[in-house]
């Protein structure tokens, strides 16, 4: 339906550049979007010929895009997101209970509370389309700046006018180990009483590596056994399986806890920052009615599960 409308009212060479320029040949430009190969080439060349410059420059079987196509991309992406913005609008005024909603999410919440949220969601408005996108903190955050997705679910995003933060809360971080691991059975430990084991550590990419960063400044000496990983998900099921002590939130181990397959264990240490999950949209777009329905729907999914 948005296709045919973009047909309406733009020329077919603006998308058909968009989609050669991200997929870096004619080829599976064409492939992507299910036109001929011929068809996506005669739209390049009468682009060029237009402009009177070379948008891509031939590499081998491939295509690079030049200075001046570079320019045309940007205005190209903006003229389509735009059109799509008020489409979505039209639709709202017509109150179809359809659309799209584009999510962009950190793979905890994914874990935890996107499944559940998600089908909730579709039960109420099953004409809605979803489309998930799970990345690290900082490409959500992008993303949303971009406005290449419609919500984002992160951790400490930046202070950044395109943003707007809908909701958030503040999470301890605790220790997280199996529950026959020594430290089980304590309601809270110190940064240190955890120096004793083998430990499992966030990658930079991830937003709470910068929290345990805090503490491990203050160590003279890198612990001695270690393990680094950009996965979550990674870190928890080596803690499940061993005597390594890795460090979470409760968001996304509550399921593990209450099976007995973790347990988290407070840390008294002060200096440790919280983090802070957060809901964002753009701040200068306004939400079409799909996605500000799911907006306020994930509001309400969250609170409920971080109050558990």
């Amino acid at each position: 339906m948005k296709i045919e409308r973009a047909h309406t009212l733009y020329s077919p060479a603006l998308r058909y550049f968009v989609a050669v320029a991200e997929h870096g040949s004619i080829r599976e430009a064409a492939r992507q979007l299910n036109i001929a190969s011929s068809a996506v080439n005669r739209q390049i060349l009468g682009l060029e010929e237009e402009f009177g410059i070379q948008v891509f420059e031939r590499v081998g079987r491939g295509l690079r895009i030049s200075q001046a196509g570079e320019l045309l991309l940007k205005h190209a992406k903006a003229v389509l997101t735009d059109f799509e913005a008020v489409t979505e609008q039209i639709d709202d005024l017509r109150g179809l209970r359809q659309g799209v909603v584009r999510i962009a999410s950190v793979e905890s919440v994914a874990d935890a509370v996107l499944p559940g949220l998600s089908q909730s969601f579709l039960e109420l408005y099953p004409g809605v389309t979803l489309e998930v996108t799970i990345t690290s903190s900082e490409k959500v955050s992008k993303m949303i700046s971009a406005a290449e997705a419609h919500i984002g679910f992160t951790f400490n995003p930046p202070d950044h006018e395109t943003l707007r933060e809908i909701v958030k809360w503040e999470l301890k971080v605790g220790a997280v180990v199996a529950p026959n691991h020594p430290l089980a059975g304590r309601e809270s430990c110190s940064f240190a009483d955890c120096l004793e084991y083998p430990l499992a550590l966030p990658a930079g990419n991830l937003s709470l590596a910068k929290i345990i960063e805090v503490p491990l400044a203050r160590l003279k000496s890198k612990p001695k056994s270690f393990i680094k990983a950009n996965s979550l998900r990674f870190m928890r099921n080596i803690a499940r399986n061993g005597e390594h002590v890795t460090f979470q939130t409760i968001l996304g181990i509550e399921a593990e806890r209450k099976a007995g397959l973790l347990a988290h264990i407070e840390l008294t240490d002060t200096d440790i920052p919280y983090d802070r999950l957060v809901v964002l949209t753009n701040a200068t777009r306004q939400l079409s009615l799909a996605p500000s329905i799911f907006a306020e729907h994930a509001e309400s999914a969250l609170k409920e599960y971080i109050s558990i």
